[in-house]
């Protein structure tokens, strides 16, 4: 079997109802007839999605999305098995839970580029801040980087007042395709923090152009490969937890593991 080409991408841009649903019958119909799989999130306020197919079907997906979107950023992998079930085309309230309604993206707003990261990340006087979930950090972190410990997204604004860093600090934020930065910046910014950047295209970008540098471990994804290498392949060392879905090293996490002694 040929390579399967994937890539993520996001772009905030408003939609009406009508156009959503517009979009969605549309969307549906394209990766039915192509057969591609993945998954596609619609909002009022933009598109993210992760897709796969053949290089050739991906090619034209990107075009597609230009049409709505000139600028908007792909982060492109390969696999040589398929990294979702299925072709799915939802429609949600927001493109990432944040529940923060005087929160919004501000288009390309302090954003850097992997090699102006790299080089920022140089400086003494910077803080380094992972805007992921505790268990997508426990995979791998930019060397350094103060995890918030988040259980879910929404709950950054209030985990960054606990961390206490000093509002006259450089913060960078990063996460894994940079989609949840969009949000972590002004949010920040709302807190009084005004020197805010984010890393342009997240984690995936980054390794896309330097692996074995900074970011150490795996990038934890939302698909069938549970994690990339710092080569941007499926990982080889983790696993979803058949019981909770954590990733884990085994099929079962310590966690459950430890659980399903006490209960046997």
């Amino acid at each position: 079997m040929s390579a399967l080409a994937i890539t993520s991408s996001y772009a905030f841009l408003p939609f009406t109802e009508e156009q959503l649903v517009t979009l969605q019958k549309e969307l549906k119909a394209l990766g039915t007839e192509r057969g591609m799989n993945g998954l596609v999130l619609l909002a009022p306020e933009g598109i993210n999605s992760t897709v796969c197919g053949t290089p050739e079907t991906i090619a034209d997906w990107k075009e597609g999305l230009r049409m709505l979107k000139s600028d908007i950023l792909f982060k492109d992998s390969f696999a040589e098995q398929p990294i979702f079930r299925r072709w799915s085309v939802k429609i949600k309230p927001e493109l990432i839970t944040f529940k923060q309604p005087g929160i919004a993206p501000a288009g390309k707003h302090k954003h850097l580029s992997p090699q102006e990261w790299k080089q920022m990340m140089e400086r003494e006087d910077v803080v380094v801040v992972d805007a992921r979930n505790g268990y997508e950090v426990g995979l791998g972190k930019f060397r350094s980087a103060v995890d918030p410990q988040l259980k879910h997204f929404q709950d950054f604004p209030e985990a960054i007042k606990s961390a206490s860093i000093p509002k006259e600090k450089t913060v960078m934020l990063y996460c894994t395709g940079g989609i949840r930065c969009e949000k972590a910046v002004p949010a920040m910014e709302a807190q009084g923090y005004s020197n805010v950047y984010q890393l342009e295209g997240g984690i995936l970008a980054y390794l896309e152009q330097y692996p074995d540098d900074a970011f150490e471990g795996e990038c934890f994804v939302f698909d069938h490969r549970v994690a990339v290498d710092q080569h941007l392949q499926p990982s080889k060392t983790y696993h979803l937890c058949s019981e909770c879905g954590d990733p884990a090293r085994s099929v079962v996490c310590g966690g459950c593991a430890g659980k399903l002694v006490r209960t046997a």
